[in-house]
């Protein structure tokens, strides 16, 4: 496991006695996670893309996936969380496609730094800022998509957050709303 505070942070790869520059900034890993997470492309499909936004001459590692992951997750493993039963399905509550505006709003006015203009941001700083964002528009609309409603939350309360999920809701990916689209078809045609 790494560290902000007790390693420099990484920006070689080395393989085979090689050094390998890889991409760094922010920027690029962005472009990384939007087609990491994108549904609608099979993985088989974009693994290659994947590797060639980060490196401009790719190592011949068949570890290299292990050493993405791993920068991706600004050199941490996921927390081990106890489950309750089944898996619970997690939705997003934030996408840098939709939310471009908002996360550049919130880092200008929370750090007083400009995404656009900044020459270079490495990604584990611009993760751990991303992180800290606080007492803002985007947090809060972050809240609004997260905030588990349940038999205990108020009618009030719940009617405002499920107004604003959908004023603030993140489009569908293309084979999700195919699936629901199709839903409906089926329901439609059984009299439902």
């Amino acid at each position: 496991m790494s560290s902000l505070f007790n390693d420099t942070l990484p920006t070689e790869y080395e393989y085979g006695g090689r050094v390998y520059d890889f991409q760094t900034d922010f920027r690029e890993w962005i472009k990384f996670e939007l087609l990491l997470t994108d549904s609608d492309i099979p993985m088989t499909d974009k693994a290659q893309r994947l590797v060639e936004i980060i490196f401009p001459t790719v190592p011949p590692d068949e570890r290299l996936w292990e050493f993405l992951l791993w920068f991706y997750k600004c050199g941490r493993e996921p927390l081990k969380t106890k489950s309750s039963g089944g898996a619970k399905k997690q939705t997003a509550v934030y996408s840098f496609e939709y939310d471009d505006g908002y996360i550049f709003a919130a880092f200008l006015e929370v750090y007083g730094i400009d995404l656009v203009d900044v020459p270079y941001l490495h990604w584990w700083k611009f993760k751990s800022l991303f992180r800290a964002l606080h007492d803002c528009k985007f947090t809060d609309i972050m809240g609004y998509r997260s905030e588990e409603l349940n038999s205990k939350t108020p009618e009030y309360r719940r009617k405002f957050i499920e107004d604003m999920r959908r004023l603030y809701a993140l489009p569908r990916s293309l084979s999700e709303q195919q699936k629901i689209d199709e839903l409906k078809r089926i329901k439609k045609q059984a009299g439902y």
